[in-house]
């Protein structure tokens, strides 16, 4: 008994790893679709526009409001980098939105038996056409 205690603790830890970047995989994937909607509903003839031709737009590819929105939705992902990319060439209706984004993934078993040797990367990644 006392020989299968640790072997099932870090079997306990390794689901609780996996459940964990699942559900951070999950969180990312809601985000990035929440940032590519904010860029779809944010089009060239908004408002308020964001991607090419906006305010918020540095070439190349860079948006701080559709940054800010997947961060925004993106709660408990540390070191998250942000994407956004509009394969067009343009903000205008009919055209597509590619957001994108990633970070760093260290299980819990890695940073204590390897000092966080062990990352993985997370991404995920969103296309819609733009509609206003």
């Amino acid at each position: 008994m006392a020989l299968m205690l640790p072997v099932l603790l870090l079997l306990l830890v390794g689901v609780f790893d996996l459940g964990r970047a699942v559900w951070l995989s999950n969180t990312l994937a809601m985000a990035v679709r929440e940032g590519s909607r904010y860029g779809v509903v944010h089009g060239a003839l908004s408002a308020s526009p964001a991607g090419p031709g906006s305010a918020t737009y540095t070439a190349p590819d860079v948006d701080t409001a559709i940054a800010s929105a997947v961060q925004r939705y993106a709660t408990g992902i540390p070191n998250l980098t942000v994407n956004a990319s509009w394969p067009d060439g343009d903000a205008n209706r009919g055209s597509r939105i590619v957001v994108s984004a990633s970070f760093p993934f260290t299980p819990i078993l890695a940073e204590a038996f390897l000092g966080n040797a062990l990352h993985v990367t997370l991404q995920s990644s969103s296309t819609l056409v733009i509609e206003q």
